[in-house]
This record gives C-alpha cells, structure tokens and sequence, in this order.
C-alpha cells in the first residue's frame, strides 16, 4: 500500500511544450483521420480479413439510367381477333389412312406403340383420321367421319358429346376448328391411343376437352401416388408441328400428357421427320388465350417453337411443370397467366435457350418447386410485374441463364429464397419487392454441377460465374440473412430499402457493415460485393464441351 500510495502522489515532472500536448495532437489526429475516411469512405474500397471469410465492399459511383424495359402490347390479343383468323368452311379430302406414311406421324410410331395400336385397331398397319386437305369446322368434320364410319366406333356421338377413338392429324395447308357451337365435350379416348395433332392449323374454341379413361368412364386423372411407374402410361395430348398453328381459346382441358416426347399434353414443336422433307418449314406457333388447364403432365411445353402467345390463362395442379417453354424457342409472350398445385416441380419455367422473351403480370403459387425458373442458358429475357408467393422452392431463380432482367416483381413467403441466382451473370433487377421468404432473399453463387444434375453437358454447357445487379429492391428479410454470395464476382446493391430482422450477410462471413448501411439507400452508389477469392484466387471454371442440337 505504501508503494502505490507514494505512486500515487509522487510529483509530476516538468514536460515541453510538445509533451504537453502530445494528448491533444493525438485526438486531432485521430479526428482528422475518421473525417478523411468518412469524407472518401464513398470512394475507397473496404476489407476487413477474417479467415478467408471476408467480403470485399468497394463503392462506386452509379449513374447508369434507369430505363422500363419494353413489354409487348397485349391488346390485340382477343377472341374477336382469333376469330378472324379462322377459315371460313370449305371441305376438302379426309381419310382413314395409314399412320406410315406420314412424316408427321412418325414419332408416335416408336417403341411399343406400333404393336400396342396393332391390338387395339386390330391393323396390321395402324391408322388414323387425317385430314389432307380443306377447312373443316367439327360439324363438317363429324359428317365425314360418320359417312365412313356410321357405326360410330372411330367418332362416337351422343347429344353434343363426342367420343373420339382414333388419332387426327391436320396436314399443312388444312385446317379444323373445334368449337362449343358444334361440341360441348370432346373425350380422347386413352384406351384407343388417340391424340390430336396439327401440322396445318387447329382451333379449340369455347369448349371442353378430356383425355378420356373409358373403363372408368371418367377424365384419364393422373395417379401420383404411383409417379414412378404413373408417368409412362399413356394419356392422349395435343400436339402442333412446325408448320402449323395451334389456337387454343376460353377453353378447359383435362387429365392430358405423359412422359413421352412431344406428348406431355399441349405442345409446339419442330418435327424433325417433317425437317428431312422440307427444311425450310416454318416454326410452330399460336395463341394460348384465356384457357384453364388440370391436372396435364405439362400445361405447356414447347420445342423449336417461335413468337406462340400464352396469355391469360389458369394452370391448376399439373403435375411436372405448369408452363415448360423449351429448346431453342424465341420470343415467346408468357403474360397474366396463374400457375399454382404443381405437384413435382414449378409452376413457369424456361429451359435450354429460351431467348429474346417476356414473362410478365402472372402469378405463381403454392406449387412443389419454385414460382418462376430461367434454366439453361436462357438470355435476353424480361421477368416483370410477376407475384411468386408460397412455393416451396424459391421465388425466382436462374440456373446457367446470363443477361436477364427483372422488373417489379414481388417474391415473398416462399419457404427458401426470394431469388436464386447460379452460374449466371449479367443478371439485373429494378425494383422489385422481396420479403417474408424462408431462407436468404437474394443468394448469388458459382458451383460445379456436374455431379448434381442428371444432364448432358455437351447439350448444356456451362461456366461458373455469377453476377447480380440490384437496383431500386424493397427487401423485409426474416430467413437466413438479406444477401448471400458465394464464389461470384459481383453482387450490385443501390437504391436499397432494407427492413431486416435477420442478417445483413450470413454471420460467418465479415464485412464492413457500417459502409453498407451508410450507402444501401443511395441511388447515385453501387455498393460492389465481391466473394473472397474474386478475383485472385481461383478463375471461373468454363465447362469446354460443344453444344449439341
């Protein structure tokens, strides 16, 4: 006690002038030093090193205008105008003919096809209703297939009901119109094999179509429970060649589709057999206008197919997707459309080079997967004005699509991530609404998947990169954390208004949060958020294979 007492009270020495204000010089310092960093803290960038846990936050200045992108005028787009474009009546040539000799056919004669159509026409040669020629509308129709058939066993009639027994085919320059005027009900007969198929034009107007269970006497309703085995039983579909246009309109459609290729209920296709005849036949196309779709395989899948309008319509517990566009179609218009009790996957997809489209005003919800997917170097496309809510996936997301938009859309209560953005870069957003999403509400990352997809990678090849632009977002995060990167060069932040009761970033990773907050709000910054090895430590890995066709 006496030594500290004599501490305590020992004299001060006499120091200089500088020694007496070396105290005060340091406070200044460290003042001018904070306002230094607070006046360049908006141009400097920011890192803190934590185990290789660290984000890298650079700011730049941000004047990039903001432009809406364009959406096509859907006005056109009515029954009145869809009417105009339907022949006028004018018989031609129909014949029960040998399924064989028609390139268009062909594709419905593989594996065990042929046989099974041998038993159930009893024909060495299967055969179906092909209408070579003229414009029927289904009266018309009926009247020519009953004179050849009056016993009723290819076309059955009762009342304003039909039973349809036999495939149909519309060859290019033909046209048949099925409308509620002339059929309240068409029934496709699924133990008869039948199906409808156009390589000229077909319009089902105002009606009711069902694949048909005959033994039960009911719509052909898909067994989920049984999936596995369910999907490759045979049920009738509708099918459009290139070369031809299918008009579907304020029509309902049941139980159609299985997984077979180009029968997964309504689909627009190329005909590859039809390419070797003429390969300068034109793409398959049409309008989807304000129809609803049960319980199909596919609501919708396409292939090859060009500038086909989907519009307006209700997908209602289909079983794989709601609505498929695939491989190499162009400008598609996917607008106003529901997609809601997908019960395997999602409820609007795009995959395999889906390009130059828009997807805009529909709502997707409650299906197994996520709301909306942009797959498979998918590019170009406009995502606006969508509601994705209560999926069981994510709300959007892109697999290995580049140069995307989005614009206005709302993502919120679905069980993972608001958007998910994989293997994709040049993904830009404008103000769109994401909150009250189970997991991250934006998550951008790189990753290998050549062990998690079931895919052909010299059909889909891809590299890993990964970079998300974010301008104008209104973000309420609740899950995991409000942003998410991993092993990608860029996630853009500005504009941002954030209402966060969770994380700003994972807590396993560090980062300058003060220098965030600081700037999310501010329109003329983009806060540049960078993953740790970006871009040093290890370059994206492009898989080299060549796209197959």
């Amino acid at each position: 006690m006496q030594e500290e007492r004599r501490y305590i009270d020992q004299p001060k020495k006499q120091r200089g002038i500088m020694a007496e204000n070396g105290k005060t010089i340091v406070v200044v310092a460290v003042l001018c030093l904070g306002f230094l960093y607070w006046y360049l803290g908006d141009f400097l960038p920011s890192s803190v090193s934590l185990d290789g846990q660290t984000l890298s936050i650079e700011l730049t200045e941000w004047d990039e205008p903001v432009e809406k992108p364009y959406l096509p005028d859907l006005s056109g787009f009515t029954y009145e105008n869809l009417l105009k474009i339907v022949p006028a009546v004018q018989p031609g040539k129909i014949y029960i003919d040998k399924m064989k000799y028609y390139p268009e056919l062909r594709k419905f004669l593989e594996g065990e096809a042929p046989q099974k159509l041998r038993l159930i026409q009893r024909q060495i040669s299967p055969r179906a209703l092909v209408v070579k020629s003229g414009h029927y509308d289904w009266r018309t129709f009926y009247e020519a297939v009953h004179a050849m058939d009056p016993q009723g066993k290819i076309l059955e009639k009762q009342g304003n009901e039909y039973l349809l027994r036999m495939p149909i085919l519309v060859l290019r320059g033909a046209s048949l119109t099925i409308a509620g005027i002339d059929v309240d009900k068409l029934k496709v007969s699924e133990q008869a094999n039948a199906f409808l198929l156009n390589a000229g034009d077909m319009f089902i107007l105002r009606t009711k179509v069902y694949a048909w269970d005959e033994e039960k006497n009911e719509a052909s309703l898909f067994d989920l429970e049984h999936y596995k085995t369910e999907k490759y039983k045979y049920r009738p579909f509708i099918t459009t060649w290139g070369g031809g246009g299918l008009y579907l309109a304020e029509s309902e459609f049941y139980s159609m589709g299985y997984s077979g290729g180009k029968s997964y209920g309504i689909s627009y296709s190329a005909c590859t057999p039809c390419l070797k005849v003429d390969p300068n036949m034109p793409p398959a196309t049409g309008w989807v206008l304000n129809n609803k779709f049960y319980d199909f395989f596919y609501g919708f899948y396409s292939y090859e197919a060009e500038d086909v309008a989907i519009i307006g319509n209700t997908y209602i517990d289909n079983i794989v997707y709601g609505i498929d566009p695939h491989d190499r179609s162009k400008r598609l218009i996917i607008a106003k459309n529901e997609a809601y009790g997908t019960k395997k996957k999602h409820g609007i997809i795009v995959s395999r080079e889906v390009n130059d489209g828009w997807i805009f005003d529909n709502y997707s919800h409650h299906n197994v997967g996520s709301g909306f997917m942009i797959d498979r170097t998918s590019v170009n496309n406009v995502i606006a004005n969508n509601l994705a809510e209560h999926n069981d996936q994510d709300g959007l997301t892109f697999f290995e699509s580049e140069n995307n938009i989005t614009w206005g859309n709302i993502f919120r209560y679905n069980k993972k991530n608001g958007l998910r953005i994989r293997n994709s870069w040049d993904i830009r957003m404008y103000n769109d609404e994401i909150y009250g999403n189970g997991g991250t509400s934006i998550e951008v990352y790189t990753a290998n998947i050549d062990g998690q997809e079931t895919r052909d990678f010299d059909l889909d090849p891809y590299t890993q990169k990964a970079g998300v632009t974010v301008r104008g977002a209104k973000i309420r995060a609740s899950g995991a954390a409000a942003f998410k990167i991993t092993d990608a060069e860029l996630l853009g932040l500005s504009n941002i208004k954030l209402w966060t009761g969770t994380h700003i970033f994972p807590n396993n990773v560090t980062y300058d949060k003060d220098i965030v907050l600081q700037n999310l709000e501010k329109e003329d910054v983009l806060i540049k958020v960078q993953s740790p090895w970006f871009p040093d430590a290890k370059p994206p890995v492009k898989k080299e294979h060549h796209k197959g066709h």
